[in-house]
């Protein structure tokens, strides 16, 4: 069954190969190789989306399946040589994915990017505190881009009322070196807790966080790492 969907998957525009995983007889995750016309990031976006919607579509329509689009992980295969790659500073921490896995053992897993790496965290997903949960999943994959240390101090929801949804507040201590300051996020729920939860602590770090660069150096006054 995996070996005709990935034929359609592989009939698509601009796809070159793919894999479909399974783990405990449920599918995990499709990774898809293919060319993406473009340099520019916006364009990038834009085509990673539409050819996500196209894989979602192609299964749904020629073989019944209802697939999940954080599930489908598009790799670009048009790689430059290292030594033809200008160094890009990356002024973001991207949210690539912040969902509940079921299986035996429910966990959280968020994935995050930076500088066209995924940092992929997971924790045990506790039903009785979700906030929680997303956010050791969410510090698990932070720590993984070695910029700095994340001690999480509390996470809040609030409920919603006529002004506005349901919100989560956080508040996180930040260490870098010797330095160690607290910060706050917050984020308005839209009826997912998990993703809402991994916004407002990036919500926190983005008041404060100063990023590496690839030659280490690390600015004078800290850079705000936007989120998205």
């Amino acid at each position: 069954m995996s070996v005709d969907a990935e034929k359609t998957i592989l009939a698509l525009p601009e796809v070159e190969s793919c894999r479909i995983i399974h783990r405990d007889g449920e599918l995990d995750q499709i990774y898809v190789s293919a060319r993406i016309p473009s340099q520019h990031p916006g364009e990038r976006l834009q085509f990673i989306k539409s050819l996500v919607r196209s894989v979602v579509g192609a299964l749904a329509l020629e073989h019944g399946w209802n697939i999940d689009y954080r599930k489908v992980k598009i790799v670009d295969s048009l790689e430059a040589p290292a030594s033809d790659k200008q160094r890009v500073r990356e002024t973001r921490i991207r949210i690539v994915a912040a969902y509940i896995r079921y299986t035996s053992e429910p966990e959280v897993r968020v994935e995050l990017a930076l500088n066209e790496s995924i940092y992929t965290g997971q924790a045990r997903y506790d039903a009785s505190n979700p906030t929680a949960s997303a956010t050791s999943a969410f510090l698990d994959a932070f720590h993984q881009m070695g910029i700095g240390e994340v001690i999480p101090i509390f996470a809040y929801e609030i409920p919603g009322c006529l002004s506005h949804g349901n919100l989560v507040i956080t508040k996180v201590r930040y260490k870098f070196g010797d330095h160690a300051t607290d910060l706050l996020g917050i984020a308005e729920s839209h009826q997912d807790l998990i993703l809402c939860t991994v916004r407002a602590c990036l919500d926190a770090l983005n008041r404060k966080v100063a990023l590496y660069w690839l030659d280490n150096s690390c600015p004078a006054e800290p850079d705000r790492i936007l989120t998205e």
